[in-house]
């Protein structure tokens, strides 16, 4: 999605100009034409690129309040369009102002909330929108909006917990490197000058220290660039849909942190499609929904098998179990949730318990590696004390 910036020519309120959000400058100039007025001029403009991920990050947060403040005014019997007209004259974010403005504006037009949401994907994912959509079908927008309000609130309390978690093992990782590296640049040399200065013979560990502070200060820059090179590499391998495949299975399988990522993943399949099922979007539907939810692309193909299967007449939890895609335990509960006619609910379930699960082992996945840290940190940081003591002591010997 792309800012234009407009001017067109009415014939009530003479040249008017104003900022819209499409997908192309086509699409734009389609839309506009439908109003019955004379484009003048149309320009791409870009006003958040240099901050545009922080703007993101900040719109994607502000989604929460605005669901639940709607939800909120249209559970009260306030039409749509004037809940908006509400909302927007209470937004203190531009850009999400802008937002409003324009979903307002779209409902004005003879749009459903869903169509106007649509042209900000950036800022509403499909879930969302086809959520909304299947509440506009069904007439239960409000009680939609509500459950969207709780489905985000839960997977933004996931996330930040995911993150306060890794925040101190990745500050004392942080501290760790950054100590080392001072030693080695800064303080090994200068005792190198002063050894180097008695032409005396060192200790091996002195002089593999000494060696690795010349090989970091001289060619540091190679080792940053090869590793940036690698990065970049990786990334455009990444975007080779079979090498892609191929990698997240290797990370799956990774001892402590596999088995986690999996679980994690399944918790945001369950949770995702149970919300969908729940508000009456259609199984098939949701399938292609979730799949592109999904972070993992191994996961991800296996949904686009178990779709197909389930499109030819079989059973999604049988499919799932034979896939591999869900441990015994949640496969149960879905074979139970199937034959009762209750999947959304048995779905959301296991996206509990596995939120939970989830929360438990990185606990103690942090409560594990943090002392590992500090007795790896303090092991280095050893190690390079001990060698200069050594060395120095040396020198000690020498003059007596």
């Amino acid at each position: 999605m792309s800012i234009f910036k407009y001017k067109l020519l009415t014939t009530s309120s003479g040249i008017i100009e104003g900022e819209k959000e499409a997908i192309s400058k086509l699409e734009l100039i389609n839309d506009l034409r439908k109003s019955g007025h004379v484009i003048l001029n149309i320009c791409q403009v870009d006003k958040n690129k240099k901050f545009g991920l922080f703007v993101n990050r900040v719109n994607k947060k502000a989604v929460l309040p605005f669901t639940q403040e709607l939800a909120t005014l249209l559970e009260g019997g306030i039409p749509i369009d004037k809940s908006l007209s509400i909302l927007l004259s209470g937004q203190d974010n531009n850009t999400i102002k802008n937002v409003v403005e324009d979903l307002l504006n779209g409902i004005k037009s003879g749009k459903s909330f869903a169509e106007a949401l649509a042209n900000h994907t950036k800022l509403f994912t499909s879930v969302y929108i086809n959520m909304i959509r299947a509440g506009e079908e069904g007439g239960v927008l409000p009680q939609v909006l509500k459950r969207l309000g709780s489905f985000q609130e839960r997977l933004q309390k996931v996330r930040g917990e995911i993150i306060s978690a890794m925040i101190y093992p990745l500050l004392l990782s942080s501290t760790g490197l950054v100590s080392v590296g001072a030693l080695i640049v800064y303080v090994i040399p200068k005792f190198a000058q002063i050894f180097e200065g008695m032409g005396i013979s060192l200790p091996f560990s002195t002089m593999v220290l000494m060696g690795l502070s010349r090989y970091s200060i001289r060619y540091g820059w190679v080792s940053i660039i090869v590793a940036m090179i690698t990065f970049f590499l990786y990334r455009k391998a990444m975007k080779d849909k079979n090498t892609s495949i191929k990698m997240d299975q290797k990370k799956l399988k990774l001892p402590l942190m596999g088995n986690l990522l999996w679980k994690m993943q399944i918790s945001r399949f369950a949770r995702t499609l149970g919300t969908l099922l729940e508000n009456g979007v259609p199984l098939l539907k949701s399938m292609d929904i979730v799949k592109d939810v999904l972070s993992n692309q191994y996961l991800a193909d296996i949904l686009s098998t178990v779709k197909t299967d389930v499109k030819e007449g079989a059973s999604l939890t049988v499919s799932l179990a034979q896939k591999g895609f869900l441990p015994e335990i949640a496969v149960h509960l879905l074979k139970v949730g199937e034959e009762t006619g209750n999947l959304d609910q048995m779905l959301l379930k296991v996206a509990d318990n596995f939120d939970a699960d989830v929360e438990q082992r990185m606990k103690r996945l942090v409560t594990m590696v943090e002392p590992v840290l500090i007795l790896l940190m303090g092991a280095v940081i050893g190690v390079i004390v001990i060698s200069m003591l050594t060395a120095i002591l040396s020198v000690n010997d020498l003059r007596f």
